[in-house]
């Protein structure tokens, strides 16, 4: 399974100091407009919901349920345990009801709730595991044979690989990681621009390493 699409992979090697700058102009435009169709689509049916409608709980299950199951895997050891997570998730957000209040984009409030099940499962089946070792197609990467790329985006510190999946795979605005992650703005930022660049040096050096070329302090000269 792939973390982000394959038409995007390519923007991970861009300047990241550019890069950001978009994300942020493309943040702000939005920021200026009207809430999106999408957004309203789910703060209607959280209102259907807390008046106990049962259709609009299937509703924002169906809506929400691939993704939820992606982040998972992102996390989990298996398939099997991404799926215990969608149900837990969904046990866990369908128990805020009715009184559930949404303010802010709804998978900024899922996000650290997959990840907290998904990562508490892991350490109660597997205790002694790290994230180094779980196999990479548990990873967001595709089995077999992963792109350099994709291998890149695997080795980078999770507080930054969580930035750039939530922003590239899950095409979150940088203010909706904020608070999907519980951090500043300015954080969101720093750690994006610091995962990119991080992206880019290590593609680097990895290039120079198979021709056997100059020394990593020359590359990008």
């Amino acid at each position: 399974m792939l973390a982000i699409p394959a038409d995007r992979l390519g923007d991970l090697l861009r300047p990241a100091r550019l890069l950001c700058d978009v994300f942020s102009a493309m943040d702000e435009r939005e920021a200026r407009v009207a809430v999106s169709p999408e957004a309203r689509i789910d703060h209607d049916l959280v209102a259907r919901a807390n008046r106990g409608d049962a259709e609009a709980f299937e509703a924002l299950y169906r809506r929400h349920r691939d993704w939820v199951v992606g982040v998972a895997r992102r996390y989990a050891t298996s398939p099997d345990d991404a799926l215990d997570t969608l149900q837990d998730t969904f046990a866990y957000f369908f128990a805020k009801f009715p009184g559930f209040e949404l303010t802010a984009a709804l998978r900024s409030f899922l996000f650290p709730v997959v990840k907290h099940v998904a990562l508490s499962r892991k350490r109660k089946d597997r205790p002694h595991d790290d994230l180094a070792t779980i196999p990479e197609r548990h990873l967001g990467v595709r089995p077999g044979e992963p792109s350099e790329i994709e291998t890149l985006l695997a080795e980078l510190p999770e507080t930054h690989r969580d930035v750039v999946w939530l922003r590239f795979a899950d095409d979150m605005s940088l203010k909706d990681i904020a608070v999907a992650l519980d951090i500043p703005l300015g954080t969101v930022k720093s750690r994006l621009h610091n995962g990119l660049e991080m992206i880019r040096e290590r593609h680097a050096s990895s290039g120079v390493r198979a021709t056997r070329a100059s020394p990593r302090k020359e590359v990008g000269s």
